[in-house]
């Protein structure tokens, strides 16, 4: 019974930290300055919103990992398990190139493969985060049987 109030808290918890990142994933795509240009566009702004987006991202998924959002949710639907462990398996991952592409030197910065290399680690956290919020739209509404 009391895993029932765990996982909708800790899942409405972690909705909110995924809007907030949402944000925070903007904000550095917005660095690029594709369009006009901007005083806080270019590679050293982007590797700045980068700096920015480590703390949280971090934290994010420190929470879920504390909290044991993926195994309270495995314990209500074991079906779920190998999307929780592919979800989680990518935690690390997802923070390693973060880390890499933000420590990049400058001059690093202006090669055009790391631009090409922060817009794939942008999708893929957006992706990340989207199908979280897909398993925990489903485990706060019960209907918890599809599976990614």
């Amino acid at each position: 019974m009391g895993q029932a109030v765990v996982v909708p808290r800790t899942a409405h918890t972690a909705a909110e930290e995924h809007r907030r990142l949402r944000a925070l994933l903007a904000q550095v795509e917005g660095a690029f300055g594709r369009t006009l240009p901007r005083a806080l566009t270019g590679p050293d702004a982007v590797a700045a919103g980068l700096d920015t987006l480590r703390g949280p991202l971090g934290a994010h998924f420190d929470e879920e990992e504390r909290a044991h959002l993926y195994e309270e949710i495995e314990e209500l639907a074991p079906e779920q398990a190998p999307v929780c462990a592919r979800l989680k398996s990518e935690h690390k991952g997802l923070i390693h190139r973060l880390d890499a592409l933000r420590l990049a030197s400058p001059e690093a910065r202006r090669v055009p493969t790391w631009a090409h290399e922060v817009r794939a680690l942008l999708a893929d956290v957006a992706t990340h985060e989207e199908r979280e919020n897909d398993l925990l739209s489903r485990a706060l509404d019960g209907s918890t049987a599809a599976a990614d």
